[in-house]
C-alpha cells in the first residue's frame, strides 16, 4: 500500500476530487518525480486510464495542484493574520497550530522527517514545474507581506505595540521565520524547534516593542 497522509476527502466525493486529493498527498510526501498515475490508481482503486480521462496528463494535474496549493495557503494566511480582532500573540498561536497540523499530518511517527509543507515542496520542484510554481510562490509571499503588515499596524493602532515599532522589520522577521519552519523540522526530526522559535519571537520581538515596554521606557 502506498503511504499517504489522510486526504480528508470523504467516500462520497467524486472520482475526480479523490484523484486530486490523493495526488496532493503523494506530491507533498514524494515530490513531482516521486509518484505516477499508477500510484494514484493503486490508492483509490481505479485505473490509470480513468485518471487520464479526468486530467489528460500529469502536467495538467500538477497545474491544478499548484493553483490549489497557492490558493489554500493564501486563504489560511488571511485567516490567521487579518480576520477578526486578535492580538499578535494570538495570531502567532493560530499560525503555530496551523503549521503543527500539517506537520502531524505528514509525520505521524516519532522522528519522521518527511516534507510536510506544500509550499516547501513547490520550492524543491521549481526547476521541474517552472513558471507556474514561481508565480504561485510569489503570490503567497505577497499575501504574507500584506497580511503581516496589516497585523502589525493593527497592533500598533490598538496599543499592543508601541507607535515607533519598526513595521517593515517586524514583517520581514515574521515572514522569514514562517518560511524557515519546514526545513527546521526535517533537521531536528520534531516540531519542538518550531515551538521554541515562536516562543522566542514572543519573548523578543513582541515584548521589545510592546506598548507597555514603550511606556516603561518613557
Amino acid at each position: 500500500m502506498t503511504q499517504t497522509a489522510s486526504s480528508g476527502v470523504g467516500e462520497g466525493a467524486s472520482t475526480r476530487d479523490r484523484i486530486k486529493a490523493i495526488a496532493a498527498e503523494l506530491y507533498v510526501l514524494r515530490g513531482h518525480d516521486g509518484f505516477s498515475f499508477g500510484d494514484i490508481a493503486a490508492v483509490i482503486g481505479t485505473t490509470r486510464a480513468n485518471i487520464h480521462h479526468h486530467f489528460g496528463s500529469k502536467r495538467l494535474l500538477m497545474d491544478e495542484l499548484v493553483a490549489d496549493i497557492s490558493a489554500d495557503a493564501q486563504a489560511r494566511i488571511e485567516q490567521h493574520w487579518t480576520a477578526g480582532r486578535h492580538s499578535l500573540g494570538q495570531r502567532l498561536s493560530f499560525q503555530l497550530d496551523d503549521l503543527r497540523r500539517f506537520y502531524d499530518r505528514y509525520n505521524p511517527e516519532p522522528d519522521d522527517r518527511h516534507v510536510w509543507s506544500p509550499l516547501s515542496r513547490l520550492r524543491h520542484d521549481l526547476a521541474t514545474l517552472g513558471e507556474i510554481a514561481v508565480k504561485a510562490l510569489e503570490k503567497v509571499n505577497r499575501t504574507y507581506d500584506r497580511a503581516l503588515d496589516h497585523a502589525v499596524r493593527t497592533a500598533i493602532a490598538e496599543g499592543e505595540l508601541s507607535s515607533d515599532a519598526p513595521v517593515e522589520a517586524i514583517v520581514r522577521i515574521f515572514r522569514a521565520t514562517l518560511l524557515s519552519c519546514p526545513p527546521m523540522t526535517q533537521d531536528a526530526g520534531s516540531f519542538l524547534e518550531v515551538e521554541r522559535l515562536f516562543a522566542a519571537l514572543d519573548e523578543t520581538v513582541l515584548k521589545a516593542w510592546s506598548g507597555e515596554t514603550a511606556r516603561a521606557r518613557h
